[in-house]
C-alpha cells in the first residue's frame, strides 16, 4: 500500500505517523512544499519573547525522527501542482531541484491548511509589513523586533492572533494600536464577555479602535478613514481560508466556507482521497452538521482518524466532532467558549436564554481573582449550548468542564449539580460554573 499526504502539517504527519504505526509495510509519502515539517503554530506568538530560542524549537518532530525513526519519506520543499485521481497519481515539484515529476498512489490524504487572508492595499508588501500565520512570518517578525527595536506596532484585525500579539508586543516595551473594520472585537462573542475584554485591553494600555477602515501604508504610518496611524511596523491577521484549490481542480467538492467536503469517515467525493486539518471542513456535534473552525487539535485528531481509515479500510472510524471549544490568552486574562454562538442558535431558530455571572474564582486563599461566566442554553429543556468565559485563574479548567458537558447532552439543572471539586487555594464552595448554571436554572 502506497500513501501520499499531500502537506506535512499537523493533519497531515498524524495521518501518517498513524499508518505507518498501524501498518508498518505500507509506503507513506508525505509532501510539503515549505521547508519547515510540522510545527506548533499556537506558540508562534509567545517564541517572539524568547529572543535566543529560534523558531525551529517549535518543531513537533525533528526531521530525522520523522524519516529514520517513523519511517516516513518526508520531502521538503516539494509542492503538489496537481491531482489526478482517475489515474491515482499526483505531479510534483521539487523546489530546491527544480523539477517536475509523477507519484501514483493507493490512498491520498489531502492536508495543505489554511492560507491567510492577505490585503490588496499600498504598502503591505513593504519590508516591515507582516502576516503571522507561517514560521516564515514568524521568522521575519522576530527578526525585525530584535534588529531595528521598534517602538509601536500597528495590528490589523482584532481576532486571536493579533490579541495575543498585543499582548507579547506590549511585553517587549512597544505600544500598541489595534484596528478592526468591525465594530466590535471578539464578534461572536456575547456583549458582556466583548465588553470585559475591551475594558481589559484598555486599562493594559493596548489602544483598540473599531469600525476603520484601512487604506494603506507607507512605511511609517497607517492611513485610515479615521486618520494617519504612525507606526514602526504592521502585523495583518485578518481571518484565514481553507487551501482547497488543488482538489477543486481534480472534481473534488468543496462545502461550508470553501472547505473541503467530507463525509463522517472524512472521506471526499474523489476515490480513495481523504481530507483532514484545516482544509477540511468539521464535524459540530451539538448542530449535527459540517461547519469549518481550524483548530490544531482538530486537525490532530482527524489526521489520527484518516490515518486509521487508510490502515483499515474496513474498520472505518467516523469523526465524532468538535463543539467549537476555543481558549487564548491577553495578559492575565483567558478568554475562551465552547459550544454554540448566539448567532448559529438565531440561525437555527432555537430559542434560547442566557445567564451570566461574576464570581472570585477562589475560597479563602491568598491569590485568585474573578471570572465573567456565560452560560447558553434552550429554554423550555434546559440543554446546555454554550458556555463563554473571561477572567483570572484557571479559566480553561472551567471551560473544559462545560465542554465536557456539552458533549455529554447535559441540561443547566445537571450542571448545576455536577460534584466538582472544592478547596480554597482552587475553588470557592460554589465553583463559577455551578453559580452560572443555578442562575440559568431559575431563567429555563
Amino acid at each position: 500500500m502506497k500513501v501520499v499526504v499531500v502537506g506535512g502539517s499537523a493533519a497531515g504527519l498524524t495521518a501518517a505517523s498513524t499508518i505507518k504505526r498501524r501498518k508498518p509495510e505500507a509506503r507513506v509519502m508525505v509532501f510539503e512544499k515549505s521547508g519547515d515539517v510540522s510545527y506548533g503554530a499556537c506558540a508562534m506568538p509567545y517564541n517572539l519573547l524568547q529572543k535566543d530560542k529560534p523558531p525551529e524549537s517549535l518543531y513537533a518532530l525533528t526531521y530525522k525522527e520523522i524519516t529514520e525513526v517513523r519511517g516516513i519519506d518526508y520531502r521538503l520543499y516539494s509542492e503538489v501542482l496537481s491531482i489526478e485521481p482517475q489515474k491515482g497519481r499526483v505531479v510534483v515539484y521539487d523546489r530546491e531541484n527544480s523539477r517536475k515529476y509523477i507519484e501514483e498512489y493507493d490512498y491520498l490524504v489531502y492536508a495543505t491548511g489554511a492560507l491567510a487572508n492577505r490585503l490588496p492595499l499600498r504598502g503591505f508588501d513593504l519590508p516591515n509589513a507582516f502576516y503571522f500565520k507561517t514560521l516564515d512570518d514568524l521568522r521575519r517578525v522576530k527578526k525585525f523586533i530584535y534588529e531595528e527595536n521598534p517602538k509601536m506596532a500597528c495590528l490589523i484585525g482584532a481576532g486571536f492572533i493579533n490579541l495575543e500579539l498585543a499582548d507579547v508586543f506590549k511585553e517587549l516595551g512597544m505600544d500598541v494600536v489595534v484596528l478592526e473594520k468591525m465594530d466590535r472585537i471578539l464578534p461572536s462573542y456575547e456583549p458582556e464577555i466583548r465588553q470585559k475584554a475591551e475594558e481589559y485591553l484598555k486599562e493594559k494600555g493596548v489602544v483598540v479602535v473599531t469600525s476603520v477602515e484601512v487604506n494603506s501604508f507607507d512605511g511609517s504610518a497607517v492611513d485610515t478613514s479615521m486618520g494617519r496611524v504612525p507606526c514602526d511596523f504592521v502585523v495583518a491577521a485578518v481571518g484565514v481560508r481553507p487551501n482547497g484549490e488543488i482538489i477543486r481542480e481534480a472534481g473534488g467538492e468543496i462545502g461550508y466556507k470553501g472547505a473541503v467536503k467530507v463525509n463522517s469517515y472524512l472521506e471526499t467525493n474523489l476515490d480513495n482521497v481523504f481530507a483532514a486539518g484545516d482544509c477540511a471542513e468539521h464535524y459540530v456535534r451539538v448542530l449535527d452538521r459540517n461547519l469549518y473552525m481550524p483548530l490544531g487539535t482538530t486537525a490532530n485528531k482527524q489526521g489520527r482518524i484518516v490515518g486509521h481509515n487508510i490502515a483499515f479500510p474496513n474498520g472505518k472510524k467516523p469523526f465524532y466532532g468538535i463543539n467549537q471549544t476555543s481558549v487564548f490568552k491577553i495578559f492575565d486574562y483567558t478568554v475562551g467558549a465552547t459550544g454554540l454562538f448566539t448567532r448559529q442558535l438565531d440561525e437555527e431558530g432555537i430559542s434560547w436564554g442566557k445567564s451570566v455571572v461574576d464570581v472570585r474564582t477562589r475560597g479563602a486563599y491568598p491569590g485568585g481573582g474573578k471570572m465573567r461566566v456565560c452560560l447558553l442554553f434552550e429554554k423550555g429543556s434546559g440543554r446546555l449550548l454554550g458556555c463563554q468565559i473571561i477572567g483570572e485563574d484557571v479559566v480553561a479548567k472551567r471551560l473544559d468542564v462545560a465542554a465536557a458537558a456539552i458533549y455529554a447532552g447535559l441540561t443547566v439543572f445537571e450542571l448545576a449539580e455536577l460534584d466538582l471539586s472544592y478547596a480554597p487555594p482552587y475553588s470557592p464552595v460554589w465553583d463559577p460554573l455551578l453559580v452560572a448554571a443555578n442562575q440559568a436554572v431559575k431563567a429555563v
